[in-house]
């Protein structure tokens, strides 16, 4: 997110994040949304108990609802599927793209967030991996566009800009897929049915487009 410029937090939770970025000064102010009441009270009162209130605007809706168009330059969302993720965007395409960049933390179904930003023509700006034990997470940055592009299955699933990424954890993550894959690929060769050989052919393609990423 760009210093000194307001940004939106979609599902504050506890608003540690807004108070982080008002006490750090990278954000003059922070607009903390929440839809359901119980989290909505909790997250009023963290801020209303911190040091930060005058600069943490706390409203209650649905997704980019709460905004006006451009309020805020950065828009937050984490801790959620790809899957709502897609939905809370797609509610108002056009009022998503009045917002200067975004910052997504899929929980799940990374792929399903990929494909739909793909496909209005927001561009992939940055992805980086979050290492959680065995599991890894990505953080991704899209700015609105209006030139949809395509990604291939492979990129959909693991992330364009982190397959070309170096370092220990690019590879532990690219490893992680290829594991995964061969147990995808050794479970579907015992099936017979025809969608079983068409996930399959999908499977060896993204086996083969891996190797390209390898050291």
């Amino acid at each position: 997110m760009k210093p000194g410029q307001p940004v939106a937090d979609i599902g504050a939770d506890h608003a540690l994040l807004a108070i982080y970025l008002i006490n750090k000064k990278i954000a003059p102010r922070v607009i903390a949304i929440e839809l359901g009441e119980g989290p909505y009270q909790r997250l009023r009162k963290a801020v209303e108990s911190s040091p930060y209130a005058d600069s943490i605007l706390v409203r209650k809706g649905d997704g980019l609802q709460p905004l006006e168009p451009g309020e805020a330059y950065s828009v937050v969302m984490a801790g959620m599927g790809g899957d709502t993720m897609v939905q809370v965007l797609g509610n108002d395409w056009d009022k998503a793209s009045s917002f200067a960049r975004f910052v997504l933390q899929p929980m799940s179904r990374p792929a399903a967030l990929r494909l739909a930003l793909a496909q209005q023509g927001w561009q992939l700006v940055n992805e980086t991996l979050v290492r959680q034990n065995r599991y890894f997470y990505s953080i991704i940055v899209a700015v609105p566009g209006t030139h949809p592009y395509n990604l291939s299955p492979l990129e959909l699933d693991a992330g364009p800009i982190l397959l070309r990424q170096t370092g220990a954890v690019a590879q532990a993550y690219r490893e992680h897929l290829r594991g995964k894959y061969q147990r995808m690929h050794s479970s579907l060769l015992r099936s017979k049915t025809s969608h079983a050989c068409l996930l399959l052919k999908e499977v060896e393609d993204k086996l083969k487009e891996l190797e390209v990423y390898w050291p």
